[in-house]
């Protein structure tokens, strides 16, 4: 597995902090927000903390057998201390340069989180119902990436600009754990529907095109890959799940245009 290159930013837990990070950044420039500069890189941190510490768990566990689980249960003496150095750096920046309601937000978030990992880790019966877990994963981080834009919200569309995300990332989720597992997934085609149109909604209705566009390729992304998943394998399918959901590259360039 690390004769690959292409799996490194996924065994290194460096592909969701960069899909948060131009998440974020659409949705700022959609919204016409203006969040602390630090914001991104405490998002993309954050999330890099929370993935390879749920990943670390995991692999304490014996309950994952997938690359990420390996590298993380051969290398978490290296990775531990830049942990540290990491989580205790987030603490301060935030404490010293993020606005109060902002800080506030993310204190609140970080108890979501904080109760998640102590359910999926300690009490793994709490989210044993299938789908549970992907759900709080996608409602986690759906919020965590909107959070900077959220003091900007002005209407329907975009409350269901980010109910969509939500969803993509609940999809994207799902999807993962179903392709790994080597079961059929659990009607995918129809929710990545569903969410194209949603998001078609949102661009022909709510005046949110480039949110809506960018969604709606993710979607498409999505059901391709499910399409197509009895060619790959669960760690192709896995890297390029996540590569769908990073089509805000394509719409960045016109996000301050027409939103």
């Amino acid at each position: 597995m690390f004769t690959r290159p292409w799996l490194w930013p996924n065994l290194l837990s460096l592909d969701a902090p960069l899909i948060a990070l131009l998440w974020q950044v659409l949705f700022v420039r959609c919204f016409h927000s203006s969040p602390s500069a630090w914001s991104p890189v405490l998002l993309a941190a954050s999330v890099w903390l929370i993935y390879a510490a749920d990943r670390t768990l995991d692999a304490w566990r014996g309950s994952g057998n997938r690359p990420r689980h390996e590298f993380y249960r051969r290398h978490w003496r290296a990775v531990l201390p830049g942990w540290i150095l990491a989580l205790f750096a987030c603490g301060w920046l935030a404490w010293r340069f993020l606005p109060a309601r902002e800080f506030d937000c993310g204190a609140l978030l970080l108890l979501g989180v904080a109760a998640y990992l102590l359910s999926v880790h300690a009490m793994p019966r709490t989210l044993a119902r299938a789908g549970s877990k992907e759900a709080a994963v996608a409602l986690l981080f759906g919020i965590g990436t909107v959070l900077a834009a959220w003091p900007r919200l002005s209407s329907t569309g975009d409350v269901l600009s980010i109910a969509l995300f939500a969803v993509l990332c609940w999809v994207n989720c799902a999807t993962i754990e179903d392709w790994e597992s080597r079961r059929p997934a659990r009607s995918v085609a129809y929710l990545v529907a569903a969410a194209i149109a949603v998001a078609a909604a949102v661009c022909l209705r709510e005046h949110r095109p480039v949110l809506g566009g960018a969604e709606t390729a993710s979607a498409l992304g999505l059901m391709i890959l499910d399409r197509m998943r009895g060619r790959l394998s669960p760690d192709a399918l896995r890297v390029l799940a996540d590569a769908a959901l990073a089509s805000p590259i394509l719409f960045l360039p016109v996000a301050g245009m027409r939103v």
